[in-house]
């Protein structure tokens, strides 16, 4: 056979294969094996969306096929579609399929809409086979968490570990379930497992991320969440967090980017319509801030930060009625947050009621770290209900502020409470309370006592360490609650426990740490207009003017310049670095804020003479400063500089 004959057969033959395998293919793909393989292999590599696409088709070629009605269930449910999971599983019932197979998936289904109490009868059922038992039980774990049954939740997910040790889905819920119990260290273990036993699993990945943003913050987050998105590039669970962080890091750019994602993904995901409307406000568009909140259509209206939106955008409005009614319930769930708590006192103020704007700014008041803002708006309530000698007090205290204190609020219940103790020392929820209690009613000691025994019982919960530093310090006991902060803040370096660390290092004479956990805190937190505040102080205090001076510019770019103390700020370190038309500016406005305050006449007065504005308009600024704080040695030695100038003839300083 010659040469050319033998390559004409095989390629024939070649041909003939190849028509076979198309032959085949287009059999496969007809009665819905083929898009049924693919589907389960996408849903094996946690591609849910993917999976829903080849599920669907398979259902399409063979509507009886009852592994693809479950397993469609299965990635509308890890897509969060219940009531279609539940539609495909009652099909598939329907068909042929054994209840006891779809039981766990069933229960998953009706969790997800929320009727916790049907998926608990899927669970009851005794017709769910063996192999389904681990899963059962984890299932079982959920639903008793949704339950608030959290005893009955805990003993659920450990007995599924017990079964399925090497089950990262096992993990992953363990991990929530003691996040949400406030054992931080336990969570981290739980994720930490989850990622070892299943290092491309996008939940474990997720959940690892939302940790580490608690316990570090929130640059040190963003490589998980990307990590999770190389596995899966469409999970909108994974896209959400990471649009989130991105927000809250000052990323607006890539927000913006993500939450397009998002909306390709989902046109109606309410939550990138939300952080498109924050960022908006941020940008001070309030108009378009408001259109972008609109068209989440009140799906997250229930949520504390969308409430916390809609108030600011009402008062911006100029509409305090309405911001009343978006404020008032976020306060009544936190009363903690004094964000909120501010803007419903500010809302009060601007409708009229006063006796409501003094009741809901007093537990603010009564901390030694109030701010002046809080202060002179608390003042003015008063000032319209009649007592003159209050409001005095508080504009005074406005004047020249105490920082950095970090006193609690006070509960006007607190005396009921510290009369009644816990029958047991461990659990957070009744003691915590207790501790507050005592506290404010000054039993510090013996709010040390059970703190330390809290703390001892729980010692992977960052609030029972918060609680004991809070009590050392009310104690007198600096040192001693610098450690407690410390061990809080290396499970969760939350803002909340890194002001406290830096008030109790600056308390314990250590103002050189305290800026180390500014600067530590800044670093995953690059946002933060608190810590930023704190940073500027630090290095002006250090004489770095041009850091101080960018610092205090991007607290100002966040809340605006109705701050007087910040404009004060401002105009020092435009001074010191040589910008004498801002700092005049700047000390301006900030004296026409607080005409009454010995900083602002101080600043004021100082940028005059330094600048050879007006020298007897200097004199008079700092003398008056001198008179609102008499003895202060700054002013005092700024007003001998002054009047020797004025005697010189010249009414200015030389250049520095």
């Amino acid at each position: 056979m010659n040469r050319k004959r033998l390559f004409l057969l095989a390629g024939v033959a070649a041909l003939l294969l190849s028509a076979a395998a198309w032959w085949q293919w287009r059999l496969h793909e007809a009665d819905g094996t083929a898009p049924l393989a693919r589907g389960i292999a996408a849903l094996v590599k946690g591609d849910a969306r993917t999976a829903r696409v080849e599920l669907l088709n398979a259902i399409r070629a063979d509507p009886r096929s009852i592994p693809a009605r479950i397993a469609q269930a299965r990635a509308l449910v890890d897509l969060g579609d219940g009531g279609g999971a539940q539609g495909e599983i009652e099909k598939a019932r329907a068909l042929g399929g054994r209840p006891g197979d779809t039981r766990v998936l069933m229960a998953q289904a009706l969790l997800l809409q929320g009727n916790a109490d049907a998926a608990l009868t899927e669970m009851e059922a005794n017709d769910i086979p063996a192999s389904f038992a681990a899963a059962a039980m984890r299932v079982s774990g959920n639903i008793h968490m949704a339950r608030g049954d959290m005893a009955a939740a805990g003993a659920a997910l450990d007995r599924a570990r017990e079964m399925a040790g090497n089950d990262p889905e096992n993990w992953i819920d363990t991990g929530r379930y003691r996040w949400m119990q406030g054992d931080q260290a336990g969570a981290i273990v739980a994720a930490d497992r989850a990622v070892a036993l299943a290092p491309e699993n996008g939940k474990a990945l997720l959940l690892r991320g939302e940790l580490t943003r608690s316990q570090y913050g929130l640059i040190a987050a963003l490589p998980w969440f990307e990590r999770a998105l190389a596995v899966n590039p469409d999970s909108v669970p994974v896209l959400d967090q990471y649009a989130a962080t991105l927000a809250d890091a000052g990323e607006a750019r890539r927000m913006l980017s993500v939450t397009r994602r998002l909306l390709a993904l989902e046109p109606g995901n309410a939550r990138a319509w939300f952080m498109q409307a924050v960022m908006a406000a941020r940008a001070g568009r309030a108009d378009l801030a408001r259109s972008l909140l609109a068209r989440t259509q009140g799906r997250l209206d229930g949520e504390p930060a969308v409430m916390l939106l809609r108030g600011v955008l009402h008062l911006e409005d100029g509409n305090a009625t309405l911001a009343i009614q978006a404020l008032a319930p976020l306060v009544g769930q936190q009363p903690d947050n004094g964000i909120a708590r501010t803007l419903l006192g500010r809302a009060y103020y601007l409708a009229a009621d006063f006796p409501a704007a003094a009741t809901t700014l007093a537990p603010l008041v009564a901390q030694r770290d109030a701010e002046p803002y809080v202060l002179t708006l608390a003042a003015r309530a008063q000032e319209a209900l009649g007592d003159r000698i209050m409001a005095d007090d508080m504009l005074a205290r406005a004047s020249w502020p105490d920082r950095l204190s970090a006193d609690l609020f006070a509960g006007a219940d607190d005396a009921a409470l510290a009369g009644s103790a816990p029958s047991g020392t461990a659990a957070a929820q009744d003691n915590i309370p207790y501790i507050r209690a005592l506290l404010g009613t000054g039993q510090a000691e013996r709010a040390v006592a059970r703190a330390r025994l809290l703390s001892e019982a729980n010692p992977g919960a960052p609030d029972a360490y918060v609680i004991w530093g809070d009590a050392l310090g009310a104690a007198g006991r600096p040192g001693q609650a610098v450690k407690a902060y410390e061990k809080a803040a290396n499970l969760r370096f939350s803002r909340d426990i890194a002001l406290r660390l830096i008030a109790a290092l600056q308390r314990a004479g250590d103002p050189a740490r305290s800026l180390q956990v500014v600067r530590l805190f800044l670093s995953q937190n690059p946002d933060d207009p608190q810590i930023q505040r704190l940073a500027a102080a630090g290095y002006m205090a250090g004489g770095q003017w041009r850091e101080a001076l960018r610092m205090l510019k991007a607290v100002e770019a966040r809340v605006g310049p109705h701050d007087a103390l910040l404009m004060a700020d401002l105009a020092r370190a435009s001074l010191e670095v040589g910008a004498a038309d801002a700092a005049r500016a700047y000390a301006s406005f900030a004296y026409r804020l607080m005409p009454a305050s010995p900083v602002t006449a101080h600043i004021y007065g100082w940028t005059l003479l330094r600048t050879g504005a007006n020298g007897q308009a200097a004199i008079d600024l700092l003398e008056k400063a001198d008179a609102l704080a008499p003895g202060q040695p700054g002013v005092r030695a700024h007003l001998a500089q002054a009047r020797a100038a004025l005697r010189k003839g010249t009414g200015r300083l030389a250049a520095r």
